[in-house]
């Protein structure tokens, strides 16, 4: 495995490529137990910093099935600082901003996005700066990929974060399905056999169907979910995708305020009770 940044191929070290070989196998725990020790001996290491970054936050995305989001935040947190320290050694790594972006807009959907509308625009510059620099990267099995994780963030963060007037005066930025649905667009674009991206192509549309009163983007929303549904699911977050489109299914009206780790009210009248 090789992370190509400016354009320039870098052999991982074995602890860091057993990382990846245990991802791609789906073994989230061993992950972050070949991370957790390589980097107490290697605090530098960008390539693992990064990479336990993201686990934690997978661990995040697994662990909200069944334990409250207090217990989860710590994990959250951790991986913010990984990722800063990633932007701090390698600042043209874009793993850095990705990953905490991530962290930042994990912590949000646990808090209450309304509650949480503060730190929208800085989720969002994260994410936009990393699409400026030159990192690629993909995963052999398919679950993790740059720009692919970028797109994810963005489309989720368009379709999460409320559109009305008055957010962009609270958070600097606010909401715009068509943009969800671009981004999303562009992840599909890039890796049109995973999961996460064709469920979340699906979930934007269906938000814009409602939205905009649009029959035909719900009709393609259904058709992308019921695609995503005939999928394999063997990766931890893959299996939690797989199970909840039904339930997607079920309350399509509900897509705008649809996160894997809930489901939240983000209009005007629930901000202001």
């Amino acid at each position: 495995m090789f992370m190509l940044v400016l354009g320039q191929a870098l052999a991982l070290c074995p602890e860091v490529q057993k990382a990846e070989e245990l991802g791609n196998a789906g073994d989230l725990d061993g992950v972050l137990a070949v991370l957790e020790e390589h980097v107490r001996v290697h605090p530098d290491d960008t390539e693992a910093l990064w990479r336990l970054s993201r686990a934690l936050y997978e661990k995040g995305e697994v662990l909200a099935q069944s334990v409250p989001d207090s217990q989860r935040m710590p994990l959250y947190e951790r991986a913010g600082e990984l990722a800063v320290r990633v932007e701090q050694l390698d600042p043209q790594n874009g793993m850095g901003y990705l990953w905490h972006g991530a962290a930042i807009a994990r912590e949000a959907t646990a808090r209450g996005i309304l509650a949480s509308l503060f730190s929208a625009d800085d989720v969002e510059r994260l994410w936009l700066k990393a699409l400026t620099t030159k990192t690629t990267y993909r995963m052999d099995s398919g679950i993790s990929s740059f720009p692919g994780d970028v797109y994810n963030g963005l489309g989720q963060f368009y379709r999460l974060v409320p559109d009305w007037s008055a957010v962009e005066w609270i958070a600097g930025t606010k909401g715009d399905i068509d943009k969800s649905v671009y981004y999303f667009r562009l992840m599909v674009k890039d890796d049109p056999k995973r999961l996460e991206g064709v469920k979340e192509l699906g979930v934007a549309l269906l938000c814009k169907g409602y939205k905009q009163d649009d029959d035909a983007a719900k009709a393609e929303g259904r058709m992308w979910l019921n695609k995503a549904r005939q999928m394999p699911a063997s990766y931890p977050t893959d299996v939690i995708d797989s199970k909840q489109i039904p339930v997607i299914l079920s309350r399509e009206s509900e897509a705008c305020g649809y996160s894997r780790d809930g489901w939240e009210d983000t209009s005007e009248k629930a901000y202001k009770k």
